[in-house]
C-alpha cells in the first residue's frame, strides 16, 4: 500500500517550507506596491490614476495567467515553472528599478514582475501541494497559504526600510537578489514533482470529475477568480497610499512636486 507523504515528513515538509518562503516573498513583492507607489510618487510626480494603471496591469495580467500556468504545470510540472518564475521574478525586479518612465513601469512591474509573481507563486505551489498530499491536503494548503501573510508581515516592513535608508531603486535591487538567491536554489534542491495520480470513473464517482490533466487547470481557473475578488482592497490600499503621500508632499515644498 502505497503511503501517504505526511507519513515520511522529511521531503514533504521540506518542500512546504520552502514554498512558503517562495509565496512569501512572491507576494511580498505584490502587497509592497503600495509603499513603492508613494517613492515613485514622490520623485516622479505622476498622477495617482498613473501609478494606479500599473498596478491595475498587474493584477490582470498575474490573474489571467493562472489558467494557462496550469496548464503548463500539468505539462512540464510544477518545479520548473517555479525556477522559471524565480528567474522571471529577479530580473524583473532590477528591471523596476531602472525605471524612468511610466511606460517602463507598466512594462516592468505592470507587466514581467506580475508574469515573475504568477509564475513563481501561487499557481504551481497549488499543483506541486495537491500532487504531494493526500489525506492531508487542506492543511498542506493552509500551511502554504500562510507564505502570503507572511510576505504581507515582513517583506512590505523590509521593503520601506530599504526605501528609506538606500531609495526605491536600491530596494528592488535588494528584492531581486533576494528572490534569486532563495527561489533558485531552495526549489533545485527541495523541491521534486510527483506525477499526477490517474483519475478513473472509479476514483471520481459515477457523476464524473476532473481527470489528471484537468485538475491544476481548474485549480487555476479557480486560484485567478478568487484573486481577482480577493486584491481589490490591495488596490484600493494602494491608493490611499498614494493620497496620503500626495498630502504628505504638499507640506514638503516644492522639492517634492
Amino acid at each position: 500500500m502505497r503511503s501517504d507523504p505526511a507519513d515520511s515528513p522529511a521531503p514533504s515538509y521540506l518542500a512546504l517550507a520552502v514554498t512558503v518562503v517562495t509565496l512569501a516573498l512572491a507576494y511580498g513583492v505584490w502587497y509592497a506596491y503600495s509603499v513603492f507607489l508613494v517613492a515613485l510618487l514622490r520623485e516622479f510626480g505622476w498622477s495617482r490614476s498613473v501609478l494606479a494603471g500599473a498596478f491595475s496591469v498587474f493584477t490582470l495580467v498575474s490573474g489571467g495567467a493562472g489558467p494557462v500556468l496550469g496548464t503548463l504545470a500539468d505539462r512540464f510540472g510544477p518545479r520548473r515553472l517555479i525556477l522559471i518564475g524565480g528567474v522571471l521574478l529577479a530580473g524583473s525586479l532590477w528591471a523596476d528599478s531602472l525605471v524612468t518612465r511610466a511606460w517602463h513601469l507598466y512594462l516592468t512591474f505592470g507587466l514581467l514582475t506580475a508574469v515573475g509573481v504568477a509564475t513563481a507563486g501561487w499557481t504551481p505551489a497549488v499543483v506541486m501541494v495537491q500532487r504531494q498530499w493526500k489525506a492531508r491536503l487542506g492543511l498542506a494548503l493552509g500551511i502554504a497559504g500562510s507564505g502570503v501573510g507572511l510576505g504581507i508581515f515582513l517583506v512590505v516592513p523590509l521593503c520601506q526600510a530599504l526605501i528609506d535608508g538606500f531609495g526605491w531603486r536600491w530596494a528592488f535591487r535588494a528584492l531581486a537578489i533576494l528572490c534569486a538567491l532563495w527561489i533558485l536554489p531552495a526549489t533545485y534542491l527541495a523541491i521534486h514533482d510527483a506525477q499526477p495520480q490517474p483519475r478513473g470513473p472509479a476514483a471520481r464517482g459515477e457523476g464524473g470529475g476532473w481527470a489528471a490533466g484537468e485538475h491544476s487547470l481548474g485549480l487555476a481557473l479557480a486560484m485567478a477568480l478568487n484573486n481577482r475578488t480577493r486584491l481589490g482592497a490591495l488596490f484600493q490600499a494602494s491608493i490611499f497610499s498614494s493620497c496620503a503621500a500626495s498630502a504628505g508632499a504638499r507640506k514638503c515644498g516644492p522639492g517634492t512636486r
